[in-house]
């Protein structure tokens, strides 16, 4: 049993800072928080002092891609040996942990080396983040994300693709209903999978209790996904006001992926990517902005993704999808949640995470400065604490190396 005290805690369900806290911490969970006033001294003498520092919960990253390097053509190394990329996708995680965050879910597989990798972290063979696995995501023959992804035309084979993603075991169901920035030869908001193949692919996923999520760019991609049941609609660059009001009366959540253009306008154009995904970010870029504060306005469910893995959006850099929030007028704390129990509830675990309450696990950041006052503050974290353990990971060289 852990005694910390002397901290600020940020309550992402009450939306409150809260000074001279103090948690109890038994195993992998929370059993008592509270004022440290009423501690006694000899349980102060046992306990860790954070002396004043900032504790919030562990961040969430709802899109990732583990197993993809951050260079200017990930796919140039889907070639490699499952064994090689497993190894990869390991130390991407241990970033991705190193940095704050505490749950990912990986949004398409590579040679099925991500079950396995899965699996050792729960497992506890190896350490890393809580490690949600998508499998392959569903596309139609010669769709965006076809080269590592599982083809699949028409319901019946919608249908039979989402099963076997789930037989393997995956944790949720990942449907591409559009166009891709990286594919050559397509336009971004084109729309691919149609309602009827998507309803196909989510009813499986549903039948056993488990999410789904689309990447979507386009408005009628967005709105197909939305009318067959998803649980989430990643990117939603061309997000138009019926695609809000049919998320808000379906409970859909949504996942902006802010960050991926930072990443990519600032390093991508100087550093060999493709001036085709250049191009098609641009166009997007504007749309996605004025979609994504539409939504927030609206009162739909935003959550934290980056998309990690993507050219030169790095497996350490979550903060920035927080960063780009704050700076299009998102409030700071509301940006906290967002990354936080919000996150959680659309990846269907804020029973359990998200939040730092009694009977949740104890995962949670320890902060010199508080992100509340500068949202910068979450590029430097002090500690991160897994399941009520203080993470010690050595320190790694891998590209790419950004300022």
């Amino acid at each position: 049993m852990q005694i910390l005290y002397n901290f600020g805690l940020i309550d992402v369900i009450k939306k409150e800072y809260v000074d001279n806290s103090y948690m109890i911490v038994d195993g992998e969970n929370i059993i008592e928080i509270g004022n440290q006033e009423v501690l006694s001294e000899e349980q102060k003498r046992k306990g860790i002092d954070f002396q004043g520092k900032t504790v919030m919960p562990g961040m969430f990253n709802l899109h990732i891609h583990a197993l993809s390097t951050p260079i200017a053509n990930p796919a140039s190394l889907n070639w490699e040996d499952p064994s090689k990329i497993g190894i990869r996708g390991l130390v991407h995680l241990q970033q991705h942990l190193k940095s704050g965050v505490t749950f990912v879910r990986d949004m398409n597989g590579r040679k099925q080396a991500e079950i396995g990798l899965r699996d050792a972290i729960r497992e506890k063979i190896v350490v890393g983040p809580d490690y949600y696995v998508a499998g392959q995501c569903l596309t139609m023959t010669g769709g965006h994300g076809s080269n590592t992804g599982r083809e699949c035309d028409g319901p019946i084979e919608c249908k039979k693709a989402a099963r076997e993603q789930l037989k393997r075991g995956v944790d949720f169901i990942k449907l591409m209903a559009t166009g891709g920035v990286m594919s050559p030869g397509m336009n971004e908001d084109e729309t691919q999978l149609d309602e009827e193949e998507m309803a196909a692919a989510i009813r499986e996923a549903h039948k056993v209790g488990k999410k789904t999520a689309v990447h979507a760019h386009g408005a009628s991609g967005i709105k197909n996904a939305v009318k067959a049941g998803i649980d989430s609609v990643e990117h939603g660059s061309y997000l138009d006001d019926e695609c809000i009001e049919l998320m808000l009366e379906r409970n859909t959540a949504f996942v902006p992926t802010l960050a991926v253009d930072y990443y990519l306008f600032k390093y991508g154009i100087k550093r060999g990517v493709a001036s085709y995904a250049i191009e098609k970010a641009k166009r997007a870029h504007e749309a996605q902005v004025k979609g994504f504060l539409k939504a927030w306005n609206a009162g739909v469910l935003i959550g934290v993704g980056t998309d990690a893995g993507t050219p030169f959006n790095p497996h350490y850099g979550t903060y920035m999808e927080l960063v780009s929030m704050v700076e299009l007028g998102i409030n700071t704390m509301d940006a906290l949640v967002a990354a936080t129990i919000n996150s959680a509830k659309i990846a269907g675990v804020d029973s359990w995470c998200g939040s730092l309450n009694v009977k949740k696990r104890a995962n949670f950041l320890v902060l010199d400065n508080n992100p509340i006052d500068d949202i910068w503050a979450l590029k430097n974290i002090d500690q991160v604490y897994k399941d009520g353990k203080l993470i010690s990971l050595p320190e790694v060289e891998y590209l790419p190396h950004l300022d």
